[in-house]
């Protein structure tokens, strides 16, 4: 796959297979590694999620992305919304928002390989307090939620 294909298909989560259909990626993915809602158990009817923030991952990197995990684990969500790096050349820590139908809001971590033969893969989900979702929630604008779903 060539590098412009893989930028596409990570910033924008959207494949078009035709000119009829368009495939949400990310959101199928996002299933794919979940299996189920980490908050109601159920499947993702009615879920959304979000793309929150990134970062690359390299050696020459490793204090900026201890910070993008401090930021997250101390909830400092206007820290962690700067990280908006990518580099389609380099491996990726990406923060996604997922809300379930209940309301409640987890916080996903997912490393994504630049090798397109690795697979992306989530390595910790916080499910939220009431509190501190709501307060995650008021930093994502309502436009950038996306349906989670596995089609």
């Amino acid at each position: 796959m060539n590098s412009i294909k893989r930028w596409w298909l990570r910033v924008s989560g959207k494949l078009s297979l035709d000119s009829t259909e368009t495939v949400d990626v990310t959101s199928r993915e996002l299933c794919r590694m979940l299996r189920q809602c980490p908050v109601c158990r159920g499947n993702f009817t009615q879920h959304f999620y979000a793309l929150f923030a990134m970062t690359v991952i390299d050696d020459d990197c490793r204090k900026r992305v201890r910070e993008f995990f401090d930021a997250c684990d101390d909830r400092d969500w206007q820290g962690a919304r700067m990280f908006q790096e990518f580099d389609a050349d380099r491996d990726a820590v990406v923060a996604y928002v997922m809300r379930c139908e209940t309301g409640r809001i987890a916080l996903m971590l997912e490393l994504s390989p630049y090798e397109y033969y690795e697979s992306d893969r989530v390595f910790a989900c916080d499910v939220l307090d009431d509190e501190t979702g709501r307060e995650l929630h008021r930093h994502i604008a309502q436009s950038n939620w996306r349906r989670l779903s596995w089609t």
